[in-house]
């Protein structure tokens, strides 16, 4: 009968064999242990990978020595294609979308020909200045357009009368030879890139159309943002200097435009809708509204008596001055108001 002792020590003895065994293996046949995403990664000579694959895992490497991604990890073809798609646009929507910009609008953009006179009409709107003046020098400047920048400041002790003062921001603009303008309000940017601030080549060009502006969508709306030129400003002889306060003269502009047989010129392929601009007017500030029944009603009629060529003001000072870096005029207006013509520009 085999003792206790002696099947102890054949067990012994078989579990020593085992592990020599097998450790003698993994020193022999290291490719056991070969991780292939190291391999590929660390790009092993192709002689050193050969010698430890088979003939199946040979061709594999093989075909991926050659290839340029061989020192990243292997990436699936539905991805790759789709990485390549997002980095590289395609050239149709660029070509598509300047169409849409340039020629529907007949609109000229080139910085040697013309040059735009931003006009901003201006009281006590210093935190909308701060915003506007950056936000737009870098907008004009991505469209390539030459341009300056005047604010209007009226400090005369009479109410806001917007189109006087785009008036006199237009002669100051053009004896800086800006041949073309922006009647511009300080409280609405521009969102959308393809706005185009280009030279108005086949009439009025209202960028803030009614049915992108946030606010007011009647189709007669002309304020916002207008750009004209210098030839059909003068033609309809700038805009009435008669409404003091808020609203109304961009609508008495209209008539002028319609007399004049203009037509006016309107964004193509913009898709944004009301969401086209920033509007910063806080429901906080009040608008200035008629005062008098006499004021509401004349506000309705085609004034035939004012304009540019009647404006009466005196220009404070003018001060170079720049904001965050951004060129601006800063001009100091005082209006004269005759009374016995609008007893309202007071209150």
């Amino acid at each position: 009968m085999v003792s206790q002792k002696t099947v102890l020590a054949s067990l012994l003895y078989f579990s020593v064999f085992v592990f020599v065994s097998i450790w003698l293996m993994t020193r022999n046949f290291p490719e056991k242990q070969c991780d292939c995403t190291r391999c590929l990664r660390k790009a092993l000579p192709e002689s050193q990978i050969k010698s430890k694959r088979n003939t199946q895992d040979d061709s594999v490497v093989q075909n991926n020595i050659g290839s340029k991604h061989l020192t990243t990890p292997i990436v699936p073809i539905q991805i790759i294609s789709k990485i390549a798609t997002t980095s590289q646009p395609k050239e149709p929507e660029i070509k598509l979308r300047t169409a849409a910009i340039v020629k529907p609008t007949n609109l000229e953009t080139m910085k040697s020909r013309h040059k735009l006179g931003v006009i901003v009409p201006f009281r006590d709107r210093l935190e909308e200045l701060l915003e506007f003046v950056p936000y737009m020098t870098k907008f004009l400047n991505e469209q390539n357009i030459e341009f300056h920048i005047y604010v209007i400041n009226q400090v005369d002790i009479h109410r806001f009368n917007r189109a006087a003062l785009l008036n006199v921001g237009y002669l100051i603009a053009v004896k800086d030879a800006c041949d073309y303008i922006a009647m511009h309000d300080v409280d609405l940017l521009p969102l959308n890139k393809d706005l185009n601030y280009g030279y108005p080549v086949a009439g009025p060009f209202h960028v803030s159309a009614p049915f992108l502006h946030p606010r007011y969508h009647y189709a007669k709306f002309i304020g916002g943002i207008m750009l004209m030129s210098k030839q059909q400003f003068q033609k309809v002889n700038g805009l009435s200097t008669l409404f003091w306060g808020w609203g109304r003269e961009d609508d008495e502009l209209y008539m002028r435009l319609q007399e004049a047989n203009m037509t006016v010129n309107q964004p193509v392929g913009i898709t944004t809708g009301y969401k086209t601009f920033k509007h910063n007017h806080g429901r906080k500030r009040k608008r200035d509204y008629p005062t008098s029944r006499k004021q509401f009603k004349s506000s309705f009629n085609r004034d035939r008596e004012t304009g540019l060529n009647t404006m009466d003001h005196k220009i404070i000072s003018r001060h170079e001055m720049t904001i965050e870096g951004n060129s601006v005029s800063m001009v100091a207006v005082e209006l004269n108001c005759k009374y016995k013509i609008t007893p309202w520009c007071d209150n």
